[in-house]
């Protein structure tokens, strides 16, 4: 099992090389000039002098105003020749075996495949090695393992208490990875690389390809107390473990300062604060005219928190609604299907699902599919294969991550009939990826409270930002935004560029349990006057 170490200065990748680790990464930064290619050439020779594999992370997606750019750097990574180059964006991945076969693929671990299903779809894109980042159980990774022949990875030490593919920080908010390492609390990172070393002991006997640990967040010298904690666990027997990881522990705690981390600096560009997500419009009065333009019949999907809740909303909401297909919601569905209909009815299937639980969803689609209950909402590529090997019909969200054209190509190639519109609150935001896609390839919300990471239940004791709370579904904690994001003064817009359905997500938000948004109520009709 190869021990990767990403770095990102030349002083770490020189303590990579003098410690016994397989291989080095260093992750792309945008727009790279001529001083960065000619830096990643001279690591990479430093590695290969030492026999060390070298690999370039590219794990960022590309908007659709930087695909100009993408051929350049694509013709400047194929003659860096990495020994594996590891992609997020499914438009690179398309482009890249088309320009330079030669170039060996990774599934990046933001790229999320956190089941089979995953990584079985993985393989069929052309990936010849998957990156498995996020929190899975070592039993979960075992099944995966035995069930694909697809050579797995596993990512650790992010310092990230959720799934990397799932986050839409960045995207709403401007916050990056780095940035987002220093709002955590003082000993998060020491407890964080504390629980990687536990992970890593067990991960011996899976019969995986690599490990990669992440090494940017320390300070050269602390990288070298970190790289010897994960050989001395590796090196350790079975009957050691225990005791060479309570070594590390006390390791860790009288040494806490020398292993504080040292984060790279920050782009200038990158936001000093937080930033406050732009408040919705006012609300209109339950008396207001309907806004000349919406949507018609069938384009507007009306999200609820709940089957109770859905079931008092089609008391008055006559158009299809949204649901989650968690066990109870599909469970009291079941016992009451004979009052909906196909096209009143759409699933969400949750993110990240794990491997323990595909049973479950696999016979929930093949029955729902037997109903003709065959549309469904995917926010990650395990879920996308789940629906395309039950037939039905997906409609990608927006942690897909597709923001260009080309990525929207192979996503419609992988069978999604329609993703949302990235994140955005204007069309100027959009108009680029509308003018390169084919009319009719996106879908849109109207309202919601955006998640903006998903993460384990533990990860809500952690303080959030003043604009963000912690919400609980689906047995994950989801950190979203306290306001929603109103975009109804869109409507005619949406309706003009052929984008539909646009969904009003209940979940997480202010609004009354079981009551419609009084800008959906129907308004009552009106009598005609009668001339006397």
């Amino acid at each position: 099992m190869e021990l990767i170490v990403q770095i990102h200065h030349p002083d770490s990748l020189a303590v990579a090389l003098e410690q016994d680790v397989g291989g080095v990464a260093v992750r792309l930064p945008r727009s790279p000039d001529a001083r960065v290619w000619s830096d990643l050439m001279d690591w990479r020779d430093a590695a290969r002098r030492r026999g060390r594999t070298f690999y370039l992370i590219w794990d960022w997606l590309v908007r659709e105003t930087e695909l100009p750019e993408v051929p350049d750097i694509l013709a400047a990574v194929a003659r860096l020749d990495p020994d594996g180059l590891q992609l997020r964006d499914l438009g690179l991945v398309r482009e890249a075996r088309r320009r330079h076969p030669h170039l060996p693929l990774q599934a990046a671990g933001n790229w999320g495949a956190h089941n089979t299903p995953g990584v079985r779809l993985a393989e069929t894109l052309g990936f010849t090695r998957v990156v498995v980042e996020g929190p899975i159980s070592l039993k979960d990774l075992a099944v995966v393992r035995r069930q694909t022949a697809m050579p797995l990875a596993v990512a650790l030490g992010s310092f990230c208490p959720g799934y990397a593919s799932l986050c839409l920080l960045e995207d709403y908010l401007g916050l990056s990875c780095a940035a987002c390492r220093r709002l955590r609390p003082v000993g998060f990172t020491l407890q964080a690389l504390m629980a990687a070393l536990e992970t890593f002991s067990g991960l011996g006997q899976l019969g995986l390809a690599a490990v990669q640990i992440n090494g940017e967040p320390f300070a050269p010298a602390s990288l070298a107390q970190v790289i010897g904690l994960y050989l001395s666990v590796a090196e350790a027997s079975p009957v050691e473990r225990l005791r060479v990881l309570a070594a590390a522990r006390q390791v860790l705690e009288a040494f806490g300062d020398p292993l504080a981390i040292s984060p790279p600096p920050l782009p200038a560009d990158t936001p000093a604060g937080l930033p406050l997500h732009p408040p919705p419009p006012a609300p209109r009065r339950p008396s207001d005219a309907p806004r000349p333009g919406f949507p018609g019949r069938g384009r507007i999907w009306l999200e609820a928190r709940d089957y109770p809740e859905a079931l008092a909303l089609s008391r008055e909401w006559r158009e299809p609604l949204l649901l989650s297909l968690t066990p109870d919601n599909y469970a009291a569905f079941l016992t009451d299907h004979r009052r909906w209909g196909p096209r009143r009815l759409i699933w969400r299937l949750p993110p990240a699902i794990p491997e323990s639980a595909l049973a479950f969803y696999g016979k929930a689609l093949e029955t729902l599919g037997q109903g003709d209950y065959n549309r469904f909402v995917a926010g990650d590529w395990g879920a996308v294969a789940l629906i395309q090997a039950a037939g039905g019909q997906i409609y990608g969200d927006q942690t897909l991550g597709v923001r260009n054209s080309w990525a929207l190509q192979t996503a419609r190639e992988c069978k999604v009939a329609r993703v949302c519109l990235p994140p955005g609150a204007q069309p100027e935001a959009w108009q680029a990826i509308l003018t390169a896609a084919p009319s009719g390839s996106f879908w849109s919300y109207l309202y919601h409270c955006a998640a903006l990471a998903v993460c384990p239940p533990e990860a809500a004791t952690l303080t959030p930002p003043d604009n963000l709370r912690w919400r609980a579904a689906d047995g994950h904690a989801l950190l979203c935004l306290k306001a929603p994001q109103n975009l109804r003064d869109l409507s005619p817009w949406f309706k003009q560029q052929a984008i539909f359905p646009l969904v009003a997500a209940l979940p997480h938000s202010p609004l009354p349990r079981g009551q419609l948004p009084a800008w959906l109520a129907p308004r009552p009709k009106e009598r005609p006057i009668r001339k006397s």
